[in-house]
């Protein structure tokens, strides 16, 4: 028998006699995977969420009263120069109220303001790489110091406390990641040292004919790949059944792409043979002689 289909025959005889453990350790596995994997996806809907508000930040500049057409070119002229602006957009009163009454939608209450209350301004879009908290609190800076401006604002703030939480949650991350990689593993490192205990015998056998390392320590490794590679499957699946449960709610878990998915499995099955691998390498070396 080659050593190719020796490894896959002892792997499915490992699985076959010792299916309790193995369901027991793919169950385990899962289950810390899927803590992972749905803090991933937690974690992406964060970074989406932070990222459509950078993208939306925009800057209001108000005007003061009775400013004549020359004083407003100037203005904008500034703005243009100023670091960090991409574009400006100028809104008359006339185009404030319009939008004003469009939103409002109640000609009573429209009735009871009165007179056009609202200023001119100048809406100000930041470049990309100002559309930060930092960098549209930079450009507002600049936008009070100039002539003609009566106030300034924008939401700077929320971008802000979004951009603090991220970076808290990849912190949060880095360590639950490490944490996965211990569980994962101690369990399969666990399950592989079980399953050479149970076939010490056989093994002392093949050592003794003269098989190498193919004969002996491979099927193990592959076993632990196996494993974690099915476990890894399992967690997508519960990842998707509580994506799509939550669908139609107000909170909503976005899913990894498939290339993502597909990495995930990828790294959970290296995850596994290295585990494996960690279990052969340190056990007594009278186990395997």
């Amino acid at each position: 028998m080659g050593p190719i289909r020796y490894i896959f025959t002892e792997l499915w005889r490992t699985l076959s006699r010792h299916r309790t453990l193995c369901l027991v350790s793919v169950l385990s596995m899962s289950s810390i995977l899927l803590i992972l994997l749905l803090f991933m996806m937690v974690l992406t809907g964060v970074d989406s969420y932070t990222e459509q508000l950078e993208s939306r930040e925009e800057i209001s500049i108000f005007l003061n009263e009775g400013l004549s057409r020359p004083d407003v070119d100037v203005l904008a002229g500034r703005l243009r120069l100023m670091a960090g602006v991409d574009s400006i957009r100028y809104v008359s009163k006339d185009e404030a109220w319009e939008q004003f009454r469009a939103d409002v939608g109640d000609e009573a209450l429209l009735q009871a303001v009165g007179e056009n209350p609202l200023p001119a301004s100048f809406v100000v879009r930041p470049k990309p790489g100002y559309r930060t908290a930092e960098g549209v609190r930079s450009i507002a800076r600049q936008a009070e110091t100039l002539p003609h401006v009566e106030d300034v604002r924008y939401a700077g703030e929320w971008v802000l406390r979004a951009e603090q939480v991220t970076r808290t949650l990849h912190q949060i991350g880095a360590v639950l990641g490490l944490i996965i990689l211990i569980g994962v593993l101690f369990v399969v490192g666990a399950t592989t040292r079980l399953a050479i205990q149970a076939r010490l015998e056989s093994l002392h056998v093949i050592r003794t004919l003269g098989g190498g390392f193919l004969f002996t320590e491979a099927p193990y490794l592959a076993e632990g790949f196996v494993l974690a590679t099915i476990s890894s499957g399992i967690t997508i699946l519960l990842a998707r059944a509580i994506h799509d449960s939550l669908a139609e709610g107000l909170f909503h878990l976005p899913m990894p792409t498939t290339d993502v998915l597909l990495g995930f499995a990828a790294v959970s099955g290296l995850l596994g043979l290295l585990g494996s691998w960690i279990a052969v390498a340190t056990l007594p070396r009278k186990w395997l002689l």
